[in-house]
C-alpha cells in the first residue's frame, strides 16, 4: 500500500513539475475555444459580405458592362476564386487587358484555359474567338459545372467547339498540332512548372501563352519560366496592382463618386500576395 502511494505521488509530482502540464491541461480547452472562435469569425465574414453584397448591388448586373469581354453573361452572380464585383464591372485583372486586346487582333485554332474556374476566361474568349475550339479544363467539379452552365447562356451548346473538362497534361499539350496557332491561358495554381516544360515550350512554339505565376506556392516559378519561354517566345513580365490603388484604375462615375475607402473593397481581388503573369508571344508567328 505504501509503494502505490508512493508511487502515485511520485507521477503526481513528476507531471505538475513538467514545464508542459499547465499547457497540458489547458490544451483541449484552448482548441475548442480556438474552434468556436474560427466559426464565430466565419459566421461574421459570411454576414458582412452579405452586407456588402447588399449595400453596392445597384452597381452591377447579370452582365459583364465593360472591358475586354463586355456583355459577357453570368447566369449566377457568384464566382470561384476570385472576386465577383471586379469581372462585372468589367475591370478584373485589368494588368493584362493590353495584352488580351492585342491578341484580339490574331486568329487561333483553339484556346485553352487551365483553371477555369467559372467560365469568366474560358466563355468570355469564345465570344472574342467564334471560330476557335475552346477547351476549358479545372480539377474542381463545381467549377467544370459552372463553366457548362456560363457556356450555355452564352449561346455555346456545341461540345465539339467548346469542352468543359478535367485537366489539362503536358501529354495533352504535346498533342496538339504545333503547326497551327494556339492561345494558351493557364492559372493552375504553380502546376505551371510542370505544365510548361522545355519539350511543350518547344512544341508550341507557334502559339501565344499568358501564365499567371505562383511563386508564393512554387518560389522562383517565374524566374525559372521565363528562361524556359525565352528560347522561343518573346517574354512580356506582368505585375499586379495592389488593391490599394485599383480605384485608380476605373472610370465608372458611379464608383468614382464613392469614397476611395469602398471604392478599393469593390475593386478589390485579395490576391495572397503580389502576382505575376507572363505573356509568351510566339516569335514565329509575329
Amino acid at each position: 500500500m505504501k509503494n502505490t502511494i508512493k508511487n502515485f505521488l511520485r507521477n503526481f509530482l513528476t507531471t505538475i513539475m513538467s514545464p508542459n502540464w499547465i499547457w497540458n491541461l489547458y490544451k483541449p480547452i484552448a482548441e475548442l475555444n480556438a474552434d468556436i472562435y474560427l466559426k464565430k469569425k466565419q459566421k461574421e465574414k459570411a454576414e458582412n459580405d452579405i452586407k456588402f453584397f447588399e449595400k453596392f448591388r445597384y452597381l452591377i448586373s447579370d452582365t459583364v458592362q465593360s472591358g475586354p469581354f463586355k456583355g459577357l453573361k453570368y447566369p449566377f452572380l457568384s464566382s470561384l476564386h476570385s472576386t465577383l464585383f471586379p469581372k462585372l464591372l468589367g475591370c478584373y485583372e485589368a494588368e493584362l487587358h493590353e495584352v488580351l486586346n492585342k491578341v484580339f487582333h490574331k486568329k487561333y485554332y483553339s484556346i485553352l484555359d487551365i483553371g477555369c474556374a467559372e467560365g469568366y476566361y474560358a466563355v468570355g474568349l469564345a465570344k472574342r474567338f467564334p471560330d476557335s475550339i475552346v477547351y476549358a479544363a479545372d480539377i474542381n467539379p463545381e467549377a467544370r459545372e459552372k463553366t457548362k452552365i456560363m457556356a450555355h447562356a452564352n449561346g455555346f451548346t456545341r461540345t465539339d467547339t467548346f469542352q468543359v473538362i478535367e485537366e489539362i497534361t503536358p501529354g495533352f499539350l504535346l498533342g496538339m498540332d504545333p503547326s497551327q496557332r494556339h492561345l494558351i491561358f493557364s492559372d493552375c495554381e504553380a502546376y505551371e512548372s510542370i505544365l510548361f516544360s522545355d519539350e511543350v515550350i518547344s512544341h508550341l512554339s507557334n502559339s501565344d501563352i499568358i501564365v499567371e505565376l505562383h511563386d508564393f506556392i512554387c518560389p522562383g516559378v517565374s524566374d525559372m519560366l521565363q528562361k524556359r519561354f525565352e528560347l522561343t517566345h518573346s517574354v512580356q513580365l506582368i505585375t499586379s496592382i495592389d488593391d490599394l490603388f485599383r480605384y485608380r484604375m476605373t472610370s465608372n462615375p458611379d464608383i468614382k463618386k464613392l469614397p476611395i475607402s469602398d471604392q478599393n473593397n469593390i475593386l478589390a481581388e485579395k490576391r495572397p500576395t503580389q502576382m505575376e503573369w507572363i505573356f509568351c508571344e510566339a516569335r514565329n508567328m509575329e
